[in-house]
């Protein structure tokens, strides 16, 4: 799991640094992966919006195993009154842990706030992450919770 989170999180770092270019075409790129591994990357752009390009994806398929992975970027979200960009990730191979799909959102104003939901493929919750109005809120499948303080830079 540890790794498919890293993978996503930098072909997700990847997917919004193309976005903000102007033509909307699909492109390929590759990338080496921490495993050596090289991985091509083919990604179409979405809209003109940097900060949240909707409609932009991205896929991958794992040369070794043939793992296919892929993220959207779906749309955006009002949440607690923060607008939040929205993406989602998923994958034909389950990890560890059964999840397939993991439900992303962000906000450009505020790094602290976010919010991350994995999913099984039943399309059941296996745990949520929340970090909201400097508060960190952990939840399980089973109902356990967990929440703390965000600590306050000064």
């Amino acid at each position: 799991m540890q790794k498919k989170m890293i993978v996503f999180l930098v072909l997700l770092v990847l997917s919004l640094a193309v976005s903000g270019c102007s033509d909307k075409e699909t492109s390929t790129v590759t990338i080496e992966g921490e495993d050596g591994q090289d991985y091509e990357v083919t990604y179409t752009e979405g809209s003109d919006d940097e900060n949240c390009p909707v409609g932009s994806v991205w896929s991958t398929t794992n040369p070794t195993t043939g793992e296919v992975v892929s993220m959207e970027i779906v749309g955006k979200e009002v949440i607690n009154g923060i607008e939040m960009c929205q993406a989602v990730y998923e994958t034909d191979t389950p990890d560890e842990n059964g999840i397939v799909k993991v439900e992303y959102l962000w906000s450009n104003e505020n790094e602290e706030n976010f919010m991350w939901t994995a999913y099984d493929q039943d399309g059941n919750m296996v745990s949520e992450m929340k970090a909201m109005d400097g508060k960190i809120t952990m939840s399980d499948s089973e109902g356990v919770v967990m929440e703390m303080e965000i600590p306050k830079d000064e």
